[in-house]
């Protein structure tokens, strides 16, 4: 047994098979070269879904499945009643991590400071949070962002130039996104609530922090630095590389 299923059990890692699994993999144009009508007129006329399941790690050894919605795609009667299913089993996951961890809230009406609020411990307090922020989660968006180390530059600094020296190392720990959404009903099936409101919590397995390279300071952002970008594994894959940050 792995560490990380002595915190979650190996039967919650797996999430349920879709109804339309056969068209899990059937082709759908790119979001960046196809117009989103077609893409979606496709989908209602050949049922292919608009999740796939995405990997999420826990530690090196283990990961955890949930269906995640793919950007650009409509999401089928079929897909939500997927999602509705497997709610509970996510967020028991996502409790659990936020038990561990600690999360912090940010939304559009509230913000959180990173280098000295407390995290919470508890998931109900997140949905309670979202519920402050006028918002009923409907979908979650759940990223996992590996550890990255940097070099920063000072602002007035061109990193391109040879000349450019860096100020800082920032150090960016591995964590969770996970972002909180509305669905709306559109012909055929529903799509995320335009405009998105922000409403997120992250989990962080320790706090970012930037290092001054010449006097060894250490100071800890108030912010996310974005070093990181997320970890996209999907089953099966969504888009080419060249998409998948989009």
């Amino acid at each position: 047994m792995v560490a990380g299923e002595l915190f979650i059990s190996e039967e919650m890692m797996t999430a349920p098979e879709h109804p339309l699994a056969n068209q899990l993999e059937a082709s759908v144009a790119d979001p960046l070269q196809e117009s989103l009508v077609k893409i979606r007129e496709k989908q209602k006329h050949d049922r292919i879904p608009g999740i796939v399941k995405r990997l999420v790690p826990i530690d090196n050894s283990t990961t955890w499945e949930y269906w995640w919605c793919v950007p650009g795609r409509m999401i089928l009667p079929e897909d939500l009643e997927v999602l509705q299913s497997d709610r509970p089993r996510v967020e028991a996951i996502l409790s659990r991590m936020v038990w561990l961890w600690g999360g912090h809230c940010f939304g559009e009406q509230s913000m959180h400071n990173l280098s000295n609020s407390e995290p919470i411990y508890d998931w109900q307090k997140v949905l309670d949070f979202a519920h402050q922020q006028n918002l009923t989660p409907e979908i979650l968006d759940i990223d996992y962002l590996p550890a990255v180390v940097n070099r920063l530059y000072t602002q007035e600094s061109d990193a391109v130039s040879s000349r450019a020296t860096p100020e800082y190392v920032g150090v960016e720990p591995a964590h969770w996104h996970i972002e909180l959404f509305q669905l709306q009903p559109i012909e055929g099936g529903y799509e995320l609530k335009e405009p998105k409101q922000l409403c997120s919590c992250q989990i962080w397995t320790s706090k970012p922090f930037l290092k001054h390279i010449a006097t060894g300071e250490i100071k800890f952002p108030e912010k996310n630095l974005w070093l990181s970008r997320p970890l996209d594994l999907t089953i099966p894959p969504w888009s080419s590389p060249e998409i998948a940050g989009y």
